[in-house]
């Protein structure tokens, strides 16, 4: 019974450090989850390391709640089985690291960092993915520690983590207490000088909730509000615009009367911009984003990884048995692959709202030439919880790990201009009408992780497998002698 409760508090402790990202809680979470992995590598079952997971995911994730009750018209009854019924599905995988542990007995141990980073890759990847949470965000205040991630990326962190707590376990105290001093002034080194950027950006920000009904009288209020925001902050002198994403959730800028009228706000203003708006082709709709020149050239990224319940029903009898929230999901079509947008002579990135906590996804973007990012979201939907905060420090570090620039423009959440060594320039505060300003500089050299990526990503669920058939045969043979 106690491992079950130490599971328990190991899994809440851990949710804390992914909730408040100071340096308190970045040490706290090296030691909730040294205490978690000692528990499950104690009991070496399913249950406690699902319980463990429930105990991480339901805090973690508590904010789904009222968002289905504000956008959804959910009841929070209704509201909190989908949340039990997530965090349940995601603490699957805890518990098939913990019951993996029962074969990786005497050193054999040792290869357990492999199959946690193998089975996180797993859940970015089945069931469209979502890898919300991973364990190396839980030490997203650590900057020498993330700096690691420009080899491995944020699931280098989530191994180096493991191998942390694998040695704490196995009661290698002094070992693991130099590696970790090792590795953070290894990361320390890493950290480049502050340089002063070439490009000055500036981000308009409003605190506009985006509660129904949202009608036309309200969507020019909070136009005329953008408007007074980019007139101050072009006042002051900047090279390139961003407006969050669904800036109004009623323009289409395939039509010719928003298309004029955005193009005429860049020529205006004498700067680019970059703007987020429905594109409807061939009857399809389309999450997009789109740089503007002043002199009216334009370029577009259709969204490719689309959220499942909000941008499109992938569970079509949702409309039968439950018509209010299939109402209320979106229906759009998925892009139909990376495409960059251009700012003067330069190509940059930008990955739409929750794109910005796959990977691999980035890492992509900038592997085909991507000189800077810049993500646009809709964190209006998260209220004022700390679903901003995860997604704001998730997003960050697809700067550090592809060592590129971070402008990220949030409605009502946090934006912010974000360095390649993750050093937060400028922020934004939460449902907040104001501008940020910052300064960027394109980079054309490529990390070690945005070059390697790829491969790493295949590799450790293939060594993950490679070792269980190993050991299955290996075990076989035993008790059947040829």
């Amino acid at each position: 019974m106690l491992s079950y409760f130490l599971a328990i508090f190991a899994g809440a402790a851990l949710s804390l450090s992914f909730s408040f990202f100071t340096w308190q809680f970045s040490l706290l979470a090296f030691l909730s989850y040294s205490l978690l992995f000692s528990v499950m590598a104690g009991k070496r079952n399913f249950i406690v390391g699902f319980v463990g997971g429930i105990s991480f995911f339901l805090p973690s994730l508590y904010w789904i709640v009222p968002t289905l009750k504000k956008y959804g018209g959910i009841s929070y009854f209704l509201g909190s089985i989908a949340l039990f019924a997530l965090a349940a599905y995601l603490a699957l995988y805890f518990g098939l690291f913990s019951w993996s542990l029962k074969f990786l007995k005497g050193k054999r141990i040792y290869f357990s960092p492999f199959l946690w980073v193998g089975l996180e890759i797993l859940r970015e990847a089945l069931f469209t993915g979502f890898p919300w949470g991973s364990l190396g965000y839980t030490v997203s205040a650590d900057l020498p520690f993330l700096q690691w991630a420009s080899l491995g990326g944020v699931y280098f962190l989530s191994f180096l983590m493991v191998g942390f707590a694998l040695l704490l376990q196995r009661k290698r105290l002094l070992l693991a207490l130099f590696l970790l001093l090792l590795f953070h002034l290894g990361g320390f080194l890493m950290i480049g000088p502050y340089v002063r950027g070439t490009i000055k950006v500036a981000v308009l920000q409003n605190r506009w909730d985006f509660s129904p009904p949202i009608t036309p009288a309200k969507a020019r209020e909070v136009l005329s509000q953008y408007e007074n925001l980019g007139n101050k902050a072009v006042e002051e002198g900047v090279d390139l615009l961003v407006f969050p994403e669904t800036t109004i959730p009623f323009i289409h800028l395939s039509e010719t009367y928003w298309q004029d009228y955005v193009k005429g706000l860049s020529s205006r203003w004498g700067t680019w911009l970059v703007f987020s708006a429905t594109w409807v082709e061939k009857g399809r709709f389309y999450n997009s984003v789109f740089s503007i020149s002043p002199d009216g050239r334009m370029w577009r990224y259709d969204k490719i990884h689309l959220v499942p319940f909000g941008e499109y029903n992938p569970l079509p009898f949702l409309r039968r048995i439950i018509p209010r929230i299939a109402m209320e999901i979106g229906d759009f079509s998925r892009g139909r692959g990376i495409s960059l947008l251009r700012f003067q002579g330069e190509k940059f990135a930008s990955p739409v709202c929750y794109e910005a906590i796959f990977p691999e996804l980035v890492r992509e973007m900038v592997e085909k030439g991507a000189e800077f990012l810049v993500n646009v979201t809709n964190d209006a939907w998260y209220g004022k919880t700390s679903a901003p905060w995860q997604h704001f420090y998730q997003a960050r570090l697809r700067a550090v790990e592809n060592r590129r620039y971070l402008i990220r423009g949030a409605s009502s959440g946090i934006s912010a201009v974000v360095d390649p060594y993750g050093r937060i320039l400028q922020r934004s505060q939460i449902y907040r009408t104001e501008f940020i300003k910052g300064s960027i500089s394109p980079r054309k050299n490529l990390s070690f992780y945005t070059i390697t990526g790829k491969y790493q990503r295949i590799f450790y669920p293939a060594f993950s497998l490679f070792l269980f058939a190993f050991l299955l045969v290996r075990g076989i043979f035993r008790r059947n002698p040829i």
